[in-house]
């Protein structure tokens, strides 16, 4: 699998208006003013609690970041005069802020609000409590901001292992894929999977939005493996554990025989294990990736059946020279 040339894609932004779309529901948002800057873009994943500018100190002044208000910041400018408050949202709202979001429906003063509405920027408030609201929207923005690519092969959930296969066309991806939903495994994506790098440098597959769970399996045509085996039989994004790489059996090959060493392909940085897998007719793919799947969680659990093998082998051929 050449992983050198495939294109990483990062956002350089989102608007705020996809943080209330994404987030309305988890966080039960509401606008209460500035609703006319609700396009303002938000460019990096983090949020700032803006206590410090509020008191006038702006030197390091995060306002590129979702700006959080709660009891703290909400009761600091309640004990402001209005001369003095209006002075310190007046230097703060020199610098670009994307949005406010208050947490626990707190209610800030009217000047806040009117100042926001006349320079247009949007203000959220949730019911929900400070911390959550702060993790959440770190979570969700961790996500939207996380590099991605495209690669052209099958995910799916076989044995609760995430599992890409990759091969050049008409190798079997499809067909070995299908063949795994069929004893009861889970799809992910088909011929277009979308690989994301979460927070935790973890590497999730995605299904395609346009294409979803459908399937091209030659001399049939397109088929709805969600329609066709119930939706018991799909998912949308799977963490990827390992990688398959089928290719064409070439007899002039040397194909690794033992399991000794394992291999790793790099994807969007990070490490994935690898295994080369050669087809040819007689040849049950579908069972061979069950076979490694179900290693692949032994290894997790700290069990490496060939490298134990190998050291009782060792261990007896010892014994014997002595």
């Amino acid at each position: 699998m050449d992983t050198q040339n495939l294109p990483v894609n990062r956002k350089q932004s989102i608007p705020v208006a996809r943080l209330l779309d994404r987030m309305s529901e988890e966080l039960e948002f509401e606008v209460i003013g500035g609703y006319q800057g609700i396009g303002r873009p938000v460019l990096i994943s983090d949020v700032n609690r803006p206590g410090l500018a509020l008191s006038g100190y702006l030197d390091y002044f995060a306002n590129d970041r979702v700006q959080i208000l709660g009891n703290t910041e909400i009761h600091y400018m309640e004990q402001l005069s209005s001369a003095l408050i209006q002075r310190r949202l007046e230097n703060m709202f020199s610098f670009e802020i994307p949005a406010f979001v208050l947490s626990r429906d707190l209610r800030p003063r009217a000047i806040f609000l009117d100042m926001c509405n006349r320079m247009g920027i949007p203000v959220l408030r949730s019911r929900r409590s400070t911390d959550e609201v702060i993790s959440r929207i770190i979570v969700f923005l961790a996500e939207e901001f996380s590099p991605e690519t495209i690669v052209h092969g099958t995910a799916l959930d076989c044995y609760g292992v995430g599992c890409l296969i990759v091969g050049a066309p008409g190798v079997g991806k499809s067909e070995t894929a299908l063949e795994l939903v069929e004893r009861g495994h889970r799809l992910v994506a088909d011929d277009v999977v979308t690989l994301r790098r979460r927070r935790e440098d973890n590497i999730y597959a995605e299904t395609s939005p346009v294409i979803e769970h459908h399937m091209e399996i030659r001399g049939i045509g397109i088929i709805d493996v969600k329609s066709v085996y119930g939706v018991g039989r799909v998912r949308n994004s799977k963490r990827i554990g390992m990688v398959i790489e089928l290719e064409e059996w070439n007899a002039t090959a040397a194909y690794d025989r033992t399991g000794l060493i394992d291999e790793y392909v790099t994807v969007l940085g990070v490490k994935i294990p690898i295994l080369l897998i050669p087809v040819r007719p007689g040849r049950n793919i579908a069972i061979i990736v069950e076979v490694a799947a179900l290693n692949y969680r032994l290894k997790e659990l700290g069990v490496h059946p060939a490298q134990q093998l190998n050291q009782r082998l060792m261990n007896l051929m010892s014994d014997e020279d002595a």
